[in-house]
C-alpha cells in the first residue's frame, strides 16, 4: 500500500510504480460512505491511540484525533481494502502469477468477477431443463480483460456449487486464439489448456466432456448446410467465454444449455444490436473510468492531409478508351466502385505520407524506446510503405500482413507486388508465422529492435505492446475497428529515456469525425439503449417468416422451375422487387442465426437456409442474363494503372493542432474548425455527385446538365479560381436547384403536371431535329402526358400486359395525333425510339406516373 493522506494505491511485491492501482467501491458505495463517516467520528480508545503514537516514533508529537473532517479517497480505500473479509478474499481468491509475475486484481476486475458469479447463479429456461444466465462484460481496452477471464475460471473451479465446470474460450482470429491460450497457460490454472486443432478435434473434446480449458476459433462451430447435428450436450455447467463478442450460434445446437458470457472492450454499436444477443450488461468499465483511475493514458489526435492533383485530360482520355464498350450505367457503377480505394492506395500519396511519418518519428521518438504502428489502406500500400523505409534506412520497420490466397492475375500489378514480397519473406524466415513472431518480439521487447510495425488489419485487436506510442492512420476506420486500433497506443509504459505520457493518433485519412462518433459510445453508453435492443427471439422469427413469405409471394402463380423464374424476372421492376425482398430475407435470416436461442426455437432453419441459397443463385444468374452485372476485373486493373500514373501528391500539411481526444469540448472545436467553407463545399458537391449517379437513369438530360456544372465547380475550386466561400455558395445553389429540380426552360403549360418536365427534356432533341416549334412541342408533350396518365393504373409497371397497352396508347397518339393531325413527319424508326425513351422514363419514375 502507498498513501499520501488523501489518496491510496495498492499493488503486490515488485509491482512497478505506474501499475499501483486505486480502489473504488462499485457495490455498496452508500454503505461504505456511512461506515467511513462513523469510523472518523468514533474516537480511538486512549490506550490504543497512545500505542499507535509510540509506534510512529514521535512523528505524532502534539497530534490529536480529528473526528470532524471530510472523507478522503484514502479513507474509503482503507475501509474497503482492510475489511477483514475483503482482504482475506483478495489474498485467497484474487491473486495469481502471470508467467511468474505476482498480480492482484484491480477493483473493476474484482467486482466484475463477483457480478458474473452472481449472474450465473440465476437459472433461466433451457432445453429440457434450465441453463445459467449469461451476459456482457464491457471493460475498455487496457483494463485486463484476459486476466479477468482467467480469474473468473479460477473462481469457477473453486466454487463448491458448480460441479466439474467446462470452459470454452472463443475468438475470431488466430493470433488472438494463440494469445489467449498463452495467457491461460501462464496463469497456472488447475486445468490444462487445449487449443482445438480443427472442427473435428473441437467436437471430440466437447463430446468426451473434456475438463480442460478449450480455446477455439468461432468458425470451428460452423455446421454446413444439410449437415445433421453430430450430438447434443445438455450440460448446464458449460461456460462459453466469447472474446470481443465473436458470435456463431451454431454452437447453440450442440451445447444448448451452455452459459454465454461476452467480453468486449467496446460497447455494442447501434448497427450490431440485432446481432450480439448475449443478454444484458453484467458490468461496465469505460474509457472514462480507466482514465480517471490512471490505468490508461490519454490519446492525443493530430490531423494531417495530403492533397492530390490529377492530369485530368489524360485520365479522361484513358478512361474513355477502356470503357468505350460499357453502357453509361455500368460506367457509373465502375467509377463508384473503385475510385476511392484507388486514390487511397495511390503510390504518390503513400510516398508523401511515408516521408511525413519518417520526419515526425525521427524528430519525436527515434532512439527513445517508444514505438509506432502504421495502418495502411491495403496490402499493396503496406508494401510500398515498407519499401520506402527500407530504402531510406533511417527507421527499422517491419510489415505484418496476411498471406495472399489463390491465383494472382498476371495483369494485377498490385497483387503481384504483394505476392513477391511475401515470397521473399517466406524464403528468408521459412514461414510467415515465424517471421511475424520474430518481428513482434523485437517490437515489444527489444528497445533497439523494430521501431515501426506496418499493418492493414492484423495487430489492431488484442495486440498489447506497451511501448507502442504512435498510431499513424493512413486508412479510414470506423466504429469498433477504429476503437480497437486507437487503443493500441494508450497502455502505460515505464520508459527510461523519454516518459510515455500519452498515446498519439496521427491521422492522414480524415478520421476525426469517426473518432468523435466512436468515442461518444466508447466513453459513455446508455444502458437502457442496449436493454431496448435485446430482441425477443419470437418477434425476430415472426419477422423472418414474413420476409420468407413475401419473397415467395413474388413468384405466386409461376411454375416452380428455375427457367420459369428467370423468364418471369425479365421484367425490370419485378426484378427490383425480387432483389429487395431477397435482401430483406437475407438480412433477417443472418440476424436470426446470431440470436442465441434461434436454432433451438426454430425448426425450419435448414429449409430456410436451402431456400436462401436457391434464391441467391437465382439472383446471380438473373443479374448476368439481364446484363446488370459485369466482370469489372480487367477494367479495375486498367483504371488503377491510369490513376497511379496520372495522380500526383502534394506534401503533407497539418490540419489540426494536437488535441486530447477525451477533452470533448476542445475536440469538438477542432472538428468545427476543420469544417471550413471549402470542406463543406466539398461535402455538398460529393453528395450532389452521388445524387446524380443514383438518379441519372430517371432523367438523363436534367442530371447530365448538373454533372457538368459540378465538374466545373470542383475544377475551379482545385485551381483556386474562386474563393472558398464563393465555392460554398455555388455548391449550395447547385444542390438546391438539383433537389428542387429547378428548370426555367419548362413551359407554363407543363409546370403543374408532375413528371411532364421529365418527358419534355428527354425527347426534345427528337422534335427539334424535325423543326417543331417550342409552342407546338409543349402542346405535344401536354397531350402525351395525358395519354400516359389515363393509362397509369395501380402497379402498371409490374404488369407486362398493361405495359404493352401503355406502349400501344403512346404509339396511337404519336401516329394519329402527331403524324396525321399535326402533319409532323415521324418515321416508324423515330416513333419507336420516342416510345422506348418515354417508356424507360415513366418506368424509372413510376412513383410519379401512378394512381
Amino acid at each position: 500500500m502507498g498513501s499520501n493522506g488523501k489518496d491510496l494505491r495498492y499493488g503486490t511485491t515488485a509491482t512497478p510504480t505506474e501499475f499501483y492501482a486505486k480502489w473504488r467501491e462499485k457495490d455498496g458505495e452508500k454503505e461504505l460512505e456511512e461506515k467511513v463517516e462513523n469510523l472518523i467520528a468514533t474516537k480511538i480508545e486512549k490506550d490504543i491511540y497512545k500505542k499507535v503514537c509510540l509506534d510512529l516514533s514521535g512523528a505524532t508529537k502534539h497530534h490529536t484525533q480529528k473526528i470532524e473532517r471530510d472523507v478522503t479517497d484514502q479513507d474509503r480505500a482503507v475501509a474497503a481494502l482492510f475489511d477483514k473479509a475483503r482482504i482475506l478474499d483478495l489474498a485467497k481468491n484474487f491473486i495469481l502469477y502471470d508467467a511468474g509475475i505476482k498480480k492482484v486484481m484491480r477493483y473493476q476486475q474484482y467486482f466484475a468477477i463477483k457480478r458474473i458469479l452472481n449472474r450465473i447463479d440465476h437459472k433461466i429456461p433451457g432445453k429440457d431443463g434450465t441453463k445459467r444466465e449469461g451476459g456482457i462484460l464491457w471493460h475498455t481496452q487496457g483494463s485486463g480483460k484476459s486476466l479477468t477471464m482467467v480469474m473468473f475460471i479460477k473462481a469457477l473451479i473453486e466454487d463448491p456449487k458448480i460441479v466439474n465446470p467446462r470452459v470454452l474460450i472463443v475468438t475470431d482470429r488466430k493470433d488472438l486464439d494463440r494469445q489467449i491460450k498463452g495467457t491461460f497457460e501462464n496463469a497456472g490454472l488447475k486445468k490444462e489448456v487445449k487449443q482445438a486443432k480443427n472442427k473435428r478435434n473441437l467436437l471430440s473434446l466437447i463430446e468426451k466432456k473434456d475438463l480442460s480449458v478449450i480455446t477455439t476459433l468461432i468458425h470451428k462451430f460452423k455446421i454446413a448446410d444439410g449437415d445433421s447435428i453430430p450430438f447434443e450436450d445438455l450440460d448446464n455447467n458449460i461456460f462459453v467465454l466469447i472474446d470481443e463478442g465473436s458470435a456463431n450460434f451454431d454452437m447453440n445446437k450442440i451445447i444448448p444449455n451452455a452459459c454465454y458470457i461476452a467480453f468486449t472492450g467496446t460497447p455494442l454499436l447501434k448497427k450490431e444490436k440485432s446481432r450480439q444477443k448475449f443478454g444484458s450488461f453484467i458490468d461496465k468499465y469505460t474509457i472514462d473510468d480507466a482514465l480517471t483511475d490512471g490505468i490508461i493514458l490519454p490519446l492525443i489526435y493530430e490531423g494531417r492531409y495530403v492533397d492530390l492533383r490529377q492530369d485530368k485530360k489524360e485520365v479522361d482520355r484513358q478512361w474513355d478508351r477502356i470503357t468505350e464498350d460499357l453502357p453509361e450505367a455500368h460506367k457509373y457503377q465502375l467509377q463508384q466502385e473503385v475510385e476511392k480505394k484507388i486514390i487511397a492506395n495511390n503510390p504518390n500519396r503513400i510516398s508523401e505520407i511515408a516521408y511525413d511519418i519518417e520526419k515526425h518519428y525521427l524528430a519525436r521518438f527515434k532512439d527513445t524506446g517508444l514505438k509506432a504502428q502504421i495502418v495502411a489502406p491495403s496490402k499493396y500500400s503496406a508494401v510500398l510503405f515498407e519499401k520506402y523505409f527500407r530504402e531510406n534506412g533511417k527507421i527499422q520497420t517491419a510489415l505484418v500482413i496476411s498471406d495472399e490466397n489463390g491465383l494472382i492475375d498476371d495483369k494485377d500489378e498490385h497483387k503481384k507486388e504483394v505476392d513477391e514480397y511475401l515470397k521473399n519473406i517466406k524464403e528468408k524466415y521459412q514461414s510467415l508465422k515465424k517471421y511475424e513472431e520474430s518481428v513482434i518480439d523485437s517490437f515489444k521487447y527489444n528497445e533497439d529492435g523494430v521501431e515501426i510495425l506496418i499493418v492493414v488489419d492484423k495487430l489492431l485487436t488484442g495486440f498489447d505492446a506497451p511501448r507502442n506510442t504512435v498510431l499513424y492512420l493512413a486508412k479510414e476506420l470506423r466504429d469498433h475497428n477504429l476503437l480497437q486500433a486507437i487503443a493500441r497506443v494508450n497502455r502505460l509504459f515505464d520508459n527510461f529515456s523519454l516518459p510515455k505520457t500519452a498515446g498519439y493518433i496521427i491521422d492522414y485519412s480524415e478520421n476525426a469525425q469517426n473518432i468523435r462518433t466512436a468515442m461518444q459510445l466508447f466513453g459513455n453508453y446508455d444502458e437502457n439503449d442496449v436493454k431496448g435492443a435485446l430482441i425477443d427471439v419470437r418477434d425476430k422469427v415472426k419477422e423472418l417468416e414474413d420476409s420468407y413469405g413475401n419473397l415467395h409471394d413474388i413468384f405466386r402463380g409461376v411454375k416452380d422451375d428455375d427457367e420459369a423464374y428467370l423468364e418471369y424476372l425479365g421484367d425490370e421492376q419485378l426484378r427490383k422487387e425480387f432483389y429487395d425482398g431477397l435482401r430483406k430475407f437475407l438480412t433477417t435470416f443472418n440476424e436470426c442465426m446470431n440470436l442465441q436461442d434461434f436454432a433451438r426455437e426454430f425448426p425450419n432453419v435448414d429449409v430456410y437456409r436451402k431456400e436462401l441459397k436457391k434464391f441467391m443463385e437465382l439472383r446471380k444468374i438473373a443479374s448476368v442474363r439481364y446484363a446488370e452485372r459485369i466482370d469489372f476485373g480487367r477494367y479495375k486493373q486498367a483504371l488503377t494503372k491510369i490513376m497511379d500514373e496520372n495522380i500526383k501528391a502534394e506534401e503533407a500539411e497539418l490540419l489540426t493542432r494536437e488535441i486530447t481526444i477525451t477533452d470533448k469540448e476542445a475536440f469538438e472545436k477542432v472538428i468545427e474548425e476543420m469544417g471550413s467553407d471549402k470542406s463543406k463545399a466539398d461535402a455538398i458537391t460529393a453528395q450532389t455527385k452521388r445524387t446524380i449517379i443514383e438518379n441519372a437513369t430517371k432523367d438523363p438530360e436534367f442530371y447530365n446538365k448538373f454533372s457538368k456544372q459540378v465538374s466545373a465547380l470542383i475544377e475551379a475550386m482545385r485551381l483556386g479560381k474562386i474563393a472558398d466561400i464563393e465555392a460554398l455558395k455555388e455548391a449550395r445553389r447547385i444542390n438546391a436547384e438539383m433537389i428542387d429540380k429547378k428548370d426555367e426552360s419548362i413551359p407554363d403549360i407543363l409546370i403543374d403536371k408532375a413528371g411532364a418536365d421529365i418527358i419534355y427534356r428527354n425527347i426534345k432533341s427528337e422534335f427539334d431535329a424535325l423543326g417543331v416549334s417550342d409552342d407546338k412541342y409543349a402542346e405535344i408533350i401536354s397531350q402525351l402526358y395525358m395519354v400516359v396518365c389515363e393509362n397509369a393504373i395501380v402497379d402498371w409497371w409490374k404488369n407486362m400486359e398493361h405495359k404493352r397497352r401503355m406502349k400501344e396508347a403512346i404509339d396511337d397518339y404519336l401516329y394519329d395525333g402527331v403524324k396525321v393531325e399535326m402533319g409532323i413527319e415521324l418515321t416508324h424508326e423515330k416513333m419507336e425510339d420516342i416510345i422506348d425513351t418515354v417508356m424507360d422514363l415513366i418506368q424509372n419514375n413510376h412513383a410519379t406516373f401512378s394512381l
